[in-house]
């Protein structure tokens, strides 16, 4: 399992830390703030010793960063570290902003409305697949919009944390709903501000795609 210090704290923005180690584009170091790809969530990019981080991705039980081109560094040299806040900020509001959609799909389509795959969220927009038995109730949909907004709006605390028995299985909480989720997120709804909902392009027979985005 790969080190996770930005699930405990995914506001750092900057750090310093120690090359493990260098091959070609690929770093990794000895601790990392970077997100790992994962759970539908894409990778951090940012800077390394000033040079461009373009993914980061989880392999071997290790985090690594994908630089833009092999950097001078080299293992055992420390090095300044800076994360794309303008990106993982806004992955952080629409990642939890998907969870929340997730429940009030379920409440308010019912068994008429089931998750086919879960989302591919990037800085943009959430996206996420539904099976629907019959065709897609827009007034449903915009109920669906409405409560969500609501809700973020009453500023419910956010929580992330470990499972107490497995402390590789990570968590997301609000109010009644609880999940499994690697993700980074925000600590209040409030910080999500205002979401839209629109359908996306029709993913085959009886799905529909889901898109969510922030204002």
């Amino acid at each position: 399992m790969p080190d996770n210090h930005y699930f405990d704290d995914p506001y750092v923005r900057e750090f310093k830390s120690k090359v493990a180690s260098v091959d070609g584009v690929n770093v990794i170091l000895e601790d990392t703030y970077f997100f790992p790809r994962g759970g539908g969530q894409t990778g951090d990019s940012g800077t390394i010793g000033g040079v461009k981080v373009v993914d980061t991705v989880a392999g071997n039980g290790r985090i690594v960063h994908i630089m833009e081109s092999a950097p001078s560094f080299k293992a055992g040299d420390m090095v300044e570290c800076a994360i794309d806040w303008e990106k993982r900020y806004r992955k952080m509001r629409l990642h939890s902003a998907s969870h929340i959609v997730y429940y009030l799909m379920k409440e308010v389509f019912g068994d008429a409305c089931t998750i086919a795959s879960s989302g591919l969220l990037d800085e943009n927009k959430e996206r996420s697949d539904y099976l629907f038995e019959a065709p897609l109730d827009k007034a449903k949909l915009k109920e669906v919009e409405d409560r969500a907004n609501a809700l973020i709006a009453e500023g419910w605390d956010i929580k992330t944390y470990r499972d107490p028995v497995d402390s590789g299985v990570l968590r997301w909480e609000m109010a009644p709903w609880k999940m499994d989720c690697c993700g980074t997120h925000p600590k209040n709804s409030k910080e999500i501000g205002h979401i839209t909902i629109s359908r996306g392009k029709k993913p085959g027979k009886g799905r529909e795609r889901i898109e969510i985005s922030l204002v």
